[in-house]
């Protein structure tokens, strides 16, 4: 959450900051989880510390973009005004993306924005592994957000279920960074009330998928298991699982 006393800082603030707070063991981190090109390997405690003194600012985040620094261009995702975000805007910065961690970032910042579903439906077509992945990604963060209207960027039941069908039918055949935010997207499917015994019936025919993490400890939940666990916790607590924050704030990668 943004500090009250966050306040506009310029490019070359921002810039002097991100590269004060690097450090070769992050950056070293972040190249297990596939980040390639100029980075200065801050940590996302320290990049969270930042938020919440920087006034979001769109014109300060585009330049932070165009830099083309992979940490800079975390930070655009988190501090751009999400109100002059245009459609345009995310299909170009789709482009740069060369790592799933940005994307992850991109997703976070492209689901919030009114075009979230409309860039889900064009994004998780894309031929290539990144982009049809990212589209997936938005997938998972609407299914948490079931009360946004589709005319407000969010997606319907009756797109979700379609979703289900897109994602039994697909998911072997689907690049390994795609085929990991479709199970991901399952999951939250699974999570929202009114397409949870959908889920559970294609999460239970689908079994464990099989993901490759790299040099990485991540690890890919079997999407029943998880769907079972997470509405039976939130159901002891007298709540669904879209009561969480999950769905009511953008989360970082």
């Amino acid at each position: 959450m943004k500090s009250k006393n966050a306040k506009r800082q310029s490019y070359a603030a921002v810039i002097k900051q991100l590269k004060a707070a690097g450090s070769a063991s992050t950056r070293k981190t972040y190249a297990r989880h596939g980040v390639k090109g100029a980075s200065f390997g801050v940590s996302y405690t320290v990049l969270k510390q930042l938020d919440k003194q920087v006034a979001d600012d769109f014109e300060l985040a585009e330049k932070l973009w165009a830099s083309g620094n992979h940490d800079a261009r975390v930070f655009a995702c988190w501090i751009v005004d999400i109100e002059k975000v245009t459609s345009k805007l995310l299909d170009a910065w789709a482009v740069d993306v060369d790592n799933h961690t940005l994307g992850g970032e991109l997703v976070g910042l492209a689901a919030f924005s009114k075009f979230g579903a409309k860039k889900s439906s064009a994004w998780r077509k894309a031929k290539t592994e990144i982009r049809s992945a990212m589209g997936w990604g938005i997938v998972a963060n609407l299914a948490m957000q079931p009360d946004r209207l589709p005319a407000e960027g969010g997606l319907s039941d009756d797109e979700l279920r379609a979703c289900l069908s897109d994602i039994e039918s697909k998911i072997q055949d689907a690049p390994n960074r795609t085929r990991s935010n479709m199970n991901s997207a399952l999951i939250a499917i699974g999570c929202r009330t009114a397409t949870t015994k959908e889920a559970l019936i294609v999460a239970r025919r689908m079994g464990a998928i099989e993901v490759d993490h790299g040099d990485t400890s991540c690890k890919t939940p079997i999407a029943f298991d998880t769907i079972k666990k997470t509405v039976a916790h939130y159901k002891a607590k007298g709540k669904k699982p879209t009561d969480g924050s999950g769905g009511k704030r953008r989360r970082h990668c």
